[in-house]
């Protein structure tokens, strides 16, 4: 099971606070500097449990000159310290310590740096009055982890190495703890620096990550991972290996993405766990494992059975969170720290705590957030009723629960509640992603002879999964079918039942795609937007959201209407969606991204989403977002990747099971353009465009014709009798999309530079720059032609910044502009 990170805000804004540099690499750069320099005896870096103050002191040592003489102190394993266990203590002489305690200390310290080449070692000859050279010493660097643990006489001697030896210290401490007053003299004296490492943030976290796995990652992944670990860079670390060694971390397109059907049981992230658990006092392991089987739990129960400061110490430590309500409530700082105790914690033991502790309020209405108290009750084999498992439903939907429903579902006992059940498990696959899997379950179950209401929800699930091509699209009864005439919309009374809200939804999105193609886009975007309403409405229709948010962005495009398309797919509510969503949600801003003429933008998008459509069984999404991807890669100029990426779509289009819809014909679309802007010629797009005016497709027809214009290698661009015919094409399209073809087609008509600058303005503030970019390049060569240099230089800079907007692969903010020359 994959938690959902998102579900609670402060997991989120631990990792969002601002810092004071834009990210690590800035303050590596500055200590890294400063460590060779006369004017640096000391550094200290001071920064929250699990920011990340190893890891950084592991960077400064691999990135100081070889030539340094740097010795490592830290209670830590991964620094692999010099043994310095004598500092501090004490010879066994039987008590009789005839040596002062300092002298111990200097001679340990002293053993532990050891021999050095820079020694001088006088050599036998005859001649000893001959003076001999001595080798210069290297500088004398001291790394020293979590300095604040070292005991105050281990540390004034420590410290003495920095004038005897004229060494450099680099330290770090915990943020929380006082600096000890030698250090703190230190600094007050001027001597020593001092930086703060803020928190570990997404950013940094993504740069980890690809650093562990040696390659690119998705940002859902290591995003993932960061919440999962609470944002504590070590614990990353280690869950990054354990991920990778279990397969739940795997390379695909080149990227490293999660692979949500792999079991992994976190064998380090266990160990380490358990190595701080076993260090705590009793109280305060058993309250950690208390919490973390049956999370959230009542403050009040652990303060009763564990006592008040064990609570405390593990709140103030941030091992634990309390959450906002009535009554408080309790639960692990992070994820995987709850998932290493649980699985540390044996059967015999799980089973006392779970006897020894009152179990709290379980009813119907309290089983979805108790999800964590009944699968614990479960795995120490002890039973719940039907009823109470059957009412964690509300938590199937969501990718961090669905593991645990799951769990429940498979222990409901009852012969007369197991379509039920069987209903929540395939609820719970499709959550995770897994619509391979869920939907022969829910066929079998909409056409079974179980309850209505059973039938109902799993036909309008499969009407759901028919939207993303999951499944064919039969009928399901109950359901009208589409027409494509109108006569079967709903009636003016409002759908009553499920299954009639659920074709009500479908309608009105075939409803949609058949108006789009026929050029129709506001009465389009009428339909797409009754859909989206509908589902905003009625939370039983979420999964209807993914396949009437694709349509709905293409109406949107096409309208021109941008700030709504920004506004849909910059949600939050993203992060929290089941993966095919997020997916659906990346090809729709992706598609958003090429339409405005951005391929660099769109190629960034649009790259990871393929590695998680590859096995979704999603074909027409995948089709769509191969085809979108093989046209940026040709836009720009990856021949190879394009040709690769056009093979992945063409393979996916056979697997469709609607050709004629929405979907697989604007993968043609951008599959042809594709084709053609790798051979520099107008052959896919032209015979394409023919086979679209037959099946009276006007708005398709209109983007190809407009497709072959925007490929300057092509001879179509200067094609007087395609011009007309965009021309006539965008005429017969409503709305402002077909406006603004209209205006590109008649600039190019009348071949007037003024004209075309003019044109070159109004399509950059439709966002449609490509268009305006052939526009103003048109322009710069008529003013050219008429002797008009300033006019041409004008136009030549609104082309060179419309470019470095291509080039840079950030997209735009809504109502930018390239702007006047000089301005």
């Amino acid at each position: 099971m994959l938690p959902d990170p998102w579900l609670d805000e402060d997991t989120v804004t631990v990792g969002l606070r601002p810092s004071p540099f834009p990210d690590r690499t800035r303050l590596l750069d500055i200590i890294l500097s400063a460590v060779p320099s006369p004017s640096t005896s000391g550094i200290v870096v001071v920064g929250d449990r699990g920011s990340g103050k190893t890891h950084l002191l592991l960077s400064v040592k691999e990135g100081l000159a070889e030539t340094m003489d740097v010795r490592s102190f830290a209670g830590k394993p991964e620094l692999k310290t010099t043994s310095y266990g004598a500092l501090g203590a004490a010879p066994e002489s039987g008590g009789q310590d005839t040596l002062p305690p300092g002298l111990h200390i200097l001679r340990a310290l002293a053993s532990t740096l050891g021999a050095a080449e820079y020694l001088y070692t006088p050599q036998m000859g005859r001649r000893r009055n001959k003076r001999r050279t001595q080798t210069a010493r290297p500088p004398l660097v001291l790394l020293v982890d979590d300095i604040h643990y070292v005991d105050p006489p281990s540390l004034a001697v420590l410290l003495q190495l920095i004038p005897g030896f004229g060494a450099t210290l680099v330290a770090t401490a915990d943020s929380r703890r006082p600096l000890p007053p030698d250090l703190y003299q230190l600094w007050e004296d001027g001597f020593l620096e001092q930086y703060f490492l803020p928190p570990f943030t997404f950013t940094e976290a993504h740069a980890l990550s690809e650093s562990v796995l040696g390659g690119s990652v998705q940002r859902r992944a290591s995003s993932l991972l960061a919440a999962m670990s609470g944002f504590n860079a070590g614990l990353l670390g280690i869950a990054i290996n354990d991920a990778r060694s279990a397969g739940l971390l795997v390379q695909k397109d080149g990227f490293w993405t999660i692979d949500v059907r792999a079991r992994c049981d976190w064998p380090g992230v266990v160990a380490q766990v358990q190595a701080e658990n076993a260090a705590r006092p009793p109280e305060e392991r058993h309250a950690l494992e208390l919490i973390a089987l049956a999370e959230p739990v009542a403050l009040d129960v652990v303060e009763h059975h564990f006592g008040r400061s064990a609570v405390e110490h593990l709140l103030a430590n941030h091992h634990i969170r309390l959450l906002a309500g009535r009554p408080p409530l309790v639960r692990m700082s992070s994820w995987l720290r709850g998932e290493g105790t649980r699985l540390a914690v044996p059967r015999p033991r799980s089973l006392a705590l779970r006897l020894g502790v009152e179990e709290p309020a379980l009813t119907r209405e309290s089983a979805p957030t108790l999800l964590r108290w009944m699968t614990w009750t479960l795995d120490c084999g002890l039973t719940l009723s039907d009823e109470l498992l059957l009412a964690t439903a509300p938590a199937a939907d969501r990718p961090s629960t669905a593991e645990l429903v799951m769990r429940a579902a498979a222990a409901v006992a009852g012969p007369g509640r197991k379509d039920e059940a069987r209903l929540l498990r395939a609820r719970a696959l499709v959550a995770e992603g897994l619509l391979g899997e869920a939907a022969p379950e829910l066929r079998e179950l909409a056409a079974g002879g179980g309850s209505p209401e059973v039938k109902a929800d799993a036909g309008s699930r499969l009407l759901a999964l028919g939207l993303l091509g999951a499944v064919p699209g039969e009928a399901v009864p109950g359901v009208p079918e589409d027409t494509g005439s109108g006569e079967n919309a709903p009636g003016d009374g409002g759908p009553q039942t499920l299954q009639e809200v659920s074709g009500h939804v479908v309608w009105n999105v075939r409803e949609a795609e058949r108006l789009l193609l026929a050029g129709a886009a506001p009465e389009a975007l009428e339909r797409s937007t009754a859909a989206m309403a509908a589902i905003d409405a009625d939370p039983a229709l979420e999964m209807f959201r993914p396949g009437a948010l694709l349509r709905h962005v293409v109406c949107l495009r096409n309208n021109l209407a941008w700030g709504q398309v920004d506004s849909l797919l910059e949600c939050p509510a993203a992060f929290v969606l089941p993966t095919y969503l997020a997916v659906c949600l990346d090809v729709a801003r992706g598609y958003a991204e090429l339409s405005q003429g951005l391929p660099r933008a769109a190629r960034g998008t649009l790259e990871p989403v393929l590695a998680e459509l590859s096995d979704a069984g999603l074909p027409p999404v995948l089709a769509f977002a191969a085809a979108l991807l093989a046209y940026s890669e040709a836009l720009c100029g990856n021949p190879v990747q394009a040709m690769e990426r056009s093979g992945q779509s063409l393979a996916a289009l056979q697997e469709s099971e609607d050709p004629a819809g929405l979907l697989p014909q604007l993968s043609s679309l951008y599959l042809a353009a594709a084709q053609d802007q790798m051979a520099g010629n107008p052959e896919h797009l032209l015979a394409l465009a023919e086979q679209l005016h037959h099946q009276g497709n006007t708005l398709l027809e209109a983007e190809a014709v407009s497709l072959l214009t925007l490929n300057a290698s092509s001879a179509a661009v200067d094609d007087l009798v395609l011009q007309r015919r965009l021309s006539g094409l965008a005429a017969e399209i409503h709305g402002a999309g077909g406006a603004a073809l209209g205006t590109f087609a008649s600039a190019l008509l009348d071949n007037d530079p003024r004209t075309l600058e003019s044109a070159g303005r109004s399509l950059s503030a439709d966002r449609l720059f490509a268009h305006a970019s052939v526009c103003y390049s048109r322009a710069a060569s008529g003013y050219e032609a008429r002797t008009r240099s300033g006019a041409s230089r004008r136009a030549l800079v609104l082309v060179e910044r419309l470019r470095n907007a291509f080039d840079s692969g950030a997209v735009p903010p809504l109502g930018w502009v390239p702007g006047r020359a000089g301005g």
